[in-house]
């Protein structure tokens, strides 16, 4: 720990050209004396070399040496020298400084976790994300914070390479944090990465030093990638002029995570203006087509999206279809689920052979669009058009597979007899089958159970099993199935039908309580009423279902 902690040591040994391991080193920088010192003037400096390192190559060699006195371990001040002696042409001291890179990157690389399957690299700030992210050929483009459950300071970094769509890059920040955190903790006069040399005791934020305290700070001192998350809570706290001006900051700087979360701010103070809803449809706009220039695909499905529901009139719905895609084309999950989706519903045979096209693509990127697919050939079965035999291939294949979204589908087309002759008993063993894969997914659990309590076929019905699994559900305190009405309804069916009428009308009247929150935009509350009035007459509830 003492060899690890001496950080001095070893970067002294690294500058005289011994091997040092650069993980050890990165992580020695984290326990050297005066951190918190070394850290704001590194990351300063960093800011400057990434500024002018494609235009400016001279300046580079006085910023990198200043960053690499601050801390050996710094990707930027690596590749701000190897810029610096490429262009002089001294090969053998620009070869030093690349293979640092390299040994840096390669640290980086070994440091990352897994979320989502995503990897998660360590960093020691913003600007070692957008060195880490020009080490493997990309260019930082923008970038926003965000904490996660574990409260983990995250970076996330929209990652540009030419000819390829945009990539978002993680990284915690997180052990930095940790870092800066413990020093504070033991010294008032902490200081904190920023242009102003503020301590923590002249910022008052010894005693309340938290991750959501830290990201306040660096928005207040101007770094782009805080003032998106700071816009971002605060719209999503509905103060949405504070959200735009922190956005707007953001934006102007050249953060096009910061354009796109402004053109999205807009849209939602468009949705709230009853006066100036246009205008400000009209700044969502341009706020998006900026993004879009800036290569975000997300910015073109969000656009294409609505062009194509007709927020900007008739005459964009075309293109809305365009930007839909261009944003496919850029491995765009979303919009190819919707354009899927969208060619799929229309019934024509080539649409329906694009649509499948839409969906392979889909689902070749990202797992979970199988749900996505699943769930579309039910509707298609809904509507009465069965899918085709490919379609109804792949989904025996998901369902045999444990997909429960596709052994919920399956089991509606067997008791609809869409793959040939109605087989009720199969579609219920296939329903059944669902709540047993999926017993914590309270949409899914919801429909079996619905279906099994309500079906106007006798022989897929079983009450007692609707009720069962609708009970496990209800009554998980981790779960917020409660404060859905729709769920209420079911579970308050269930009771019905298995001949508890008393504890029905209790739990439909708790639905109706729910419903009666918000707005009702769905139109469920006469469909409530209607069902607590068969409640208390003594009657069941039967639809003709699936």
């Amino acid at each position: 720990a003492a060899a690890l902690a001496d950080y001095e040591a070893l970067a002294a040994r690294a500058a005289g050209g011994e091997a040092v391991d650069a993980a050890k080193l990165r992580e020695a920088f984290l326990s050297a004396p005066e951190f918190d010192e070394r850290l704001r003037g590194s990351v300063l400096l960093e800011r400057q070399a990434l500024a002018t390192m494609e235009d400016e190559p001279l300046p580079l060699g006085a910023i990198g040496s200043a960053i690499l006195d601050y801390n050996y371990a710094s990707i930027v001040g690596h590749q701000a020298l190897a810029r610096f002696y490429g262009h002089l042409e001294t090969g053998e001291q620009a070869a030093l400084h690349e293979a640092w890179v390299a040994a840096l990157r390669e640290a980086i690389e070994r440091s990352a976790t897994s979320e989502d399957g995503v990897p998660v690299y360590a960093a020691l700030s913003s600007s070692d994300a957008a060195g880490f992210v020009a080490s493997r050929g990309q260019r930082d483009i923008g970038g926003s914070y965000r904490v996660d459950d574990d409260e983990r300071l995250r970076l996330d970094v929209a990652a540009l390479r030419e000819g390829e769509p945009v990539r978002v890059v993680r990284f915690d920040l997180h052990e930095k944090f940790s870092a800066l955190a413990a020093a504070v903790a033991r010294n008032p006069e902490t200081v904190f990465p920023i242009e102003r040399s503020e301590t923590c005791a002249a910022l008052r934020a010894c005693d309340d030093f938290d991750v959501w305290a830290f990201v306040r700070i660096l928005a207040f001192a101007g770094e782009s990638e805080a003032q998106v998350r700071a816009g971002l809570e605060m719209f999503g706290r509905g103060r949405t002029d504070d959200a735009l001006r922190w956005l707007r900051q953001a934006a102007e700087s050249g953060n096009a995570l910061g354009r796109l979360a402004l053109a999205e701010a807009l849209v939602g103070k468009a949705q709230l203006s009853s006066a100036n809803g246009a205008m400000w449809w009209r700044r969502a706009e341009r706020e998006f087509q900026v993004a879009i220039n800036a290569g975000l695909d997300r910015a073109m499905m969000q656009l294409g999206t609505y062009y194509w529901l007709g927020f900007f009139g008739e005459e964009k719905r075309g293109d809305g279809e365009a930007l839909l895609e261009r944003a496919a084309e850029l491995d765009n999950v979303q919009a190819l689920l919707m354009l899927a989706e969208w060619y799929g519903l229309r019934g024509e045979q080539d649409d329906a052979k694009r649509s499948e096209r839409f969906f392979a693509r889909a689902m070749a990127l990202d797992d979970r669009a199988s749900d996505a697919y699943a769930r579309f050939l039910r509707r298609v079965a809904d509507a009465g058009r069965p899918p085709g035999a490919s379609a109804r291939r792949w989904l025996r294949e998901a369902a045999n597979a444990r997909n429960p979204n596709a052994m919920l589908a399956l089991g509606f087309l067997y008791a609809r007899g869409v793959e040939g002759e109605q087989r009720v008993r199969r579609a219920r063993g296939w329903l059944k089958r669902v709540a047993k894969t999926a017993p914590d997914d309270a949409y899914l659990v919801n429909e079996v159970a619905w279906t099994l309590t309500v079906s106007h076929l006798p022989k897929l019905r079983d009450e007692r099993y609707a009720l069962k699994i609708m009970e496990r559900v209800m009554t998980d305190e981790n779960n917020a199935a409660r404060l859905n009405p729709a769920y209420l309804d079911t579970w308050a069916a269930a009771h019905a039908a298995n001949g508890n009428f008393e504890r029905a009308i209790a739990v439909q009247r708790e639905a109706i309580e729910q419903a009666s929150k918000g707005d009702d935009p769905d139109g469920v509350l006469p469909v409530l009423r209607e069902h607590l009035a068969a409640f208390q007459a003594g009657e069941t509830i039967s639809e003709n279902v699936p």
